[in-house]
């Protein structure tokens, strides 16, 4: 008896345009471990498609979608037979509406947010503009965000609140992925100045809600230097590195710096409260 396992892949604007397609997590074990020409059945006719192993990608797919006119959502089945014989790839079309109510997962999050050809700057852009955009709306007109000109200090963020004349200086790191479940940011030691009015923020960039994620790091720049971990401690790219994982129930060494991304304005304000004591 024939064992038939299917399994679907929604397609992204990228596949559509770059004529590939990447493989379901199902199907997976049934693709060869090197990249080779592969056999398949489109459309009622045989056609060879060239598999890349290493992405888990089929690639020879431009006129496959121009012919069945795809959009980004459209639905491709996968019908392959544990018993041997060609993949079947079938073609289905989604009515527009349920499309735009359609969900994804993480592995599609991070397809749809593909980072590869993103520079680092613009990746740091990116988050350091989200925490710009979370100090304006939860300090409610009382707080104001300034970059500076040149990344000189490191300083990413000048927040300034209204009346008083001494900023808070922020250094934004942001990752795009986990390592072990855990957020790890480093900074490099040579021209690191902590300083009582220097912070790190330390974000996670969740491919899936195209967000930081709700936990996020504060820090003092002094605490940090402490805390942290000194790696290539005797060469010029030593490095002062932070592992965390980014949870309310963390009850590691730097558990009181994890803090919700809508409490980081609350921290700001007792931040420039203790400044002011200073200048009275």
């Amino acid at each position: 008896m024939n064992n038939i396992i299917k399994d679907q892949r929604r397609i992204i604007a990228k596949e559509i345009e770059l004529g590939f397609l990447r493989i379901p997590p199902k199907t997976k074990k049934y693709f060869p471990e090197d990249n080779q020409e592969i056999d398949f059945i489109i459309d009622g006719r045989s056609k060879k498609l060239h598999f890349n192993s290493a992405h888990g990608r089929i690639f020879g797919l431009v006129n496959f979608f121009r012919q069945h006119e795809a959009t980004p959502n459209d639905v491709v089945e996968f019908e392959i037979n544990e018993d041997g014989g060609k993949i079947k790839l079938t073609f289905h079309k989604f009515d527009e509406r349920e499309k735009d109510l359609s969900s994804i997962d993480d592995e599609e999050a991070s397809e749809i947010v593909n980072i590869s050809d993103l520079s680092s700057q613009a990746k740091g852009n990116i988050v350091e503009q989200r925490v710009a955009e979370l100090i304006l709306l939860y300090g409610q007109g009382l707080l104001n965000v300034y970059k500076p000109i040149a990344d000189i200090e490191g300083i990413d963020l000048v927040v300034l609140k209204k009346g008083v004349f001494q900023p808070i200086f922020i250094q934004v790191k942001s990752r795009f992925n986990l390592r072990n479940k855990q957020l790890q940011i480093g900074i490099k030691k040579n021209g690191f100045n902590p300083h009582h009015t220097f912070f790190v923020v330390g974000a996670y960039f969740d491919a899936r809600k195209v967000d930081i994620h709700d936990y996020l790091v504060f820090i003092p720049t002094v605490e940090f230097q402490k805390k942290s971990v000194l790696v290539r401690k005797d060469s010029n790219d030593a490095l002062h590195v932070l592992n965390t994982r980014l949870s309310g129930e963390t009850n590691g060494k730097y558990s009181d710096y994890i803090i919700k991304k809508e409490n980081l304005v609350n921290k700001i304000f007792e931040k420039f409260v203790e400044i002011e004591k200073y200048l009275r």
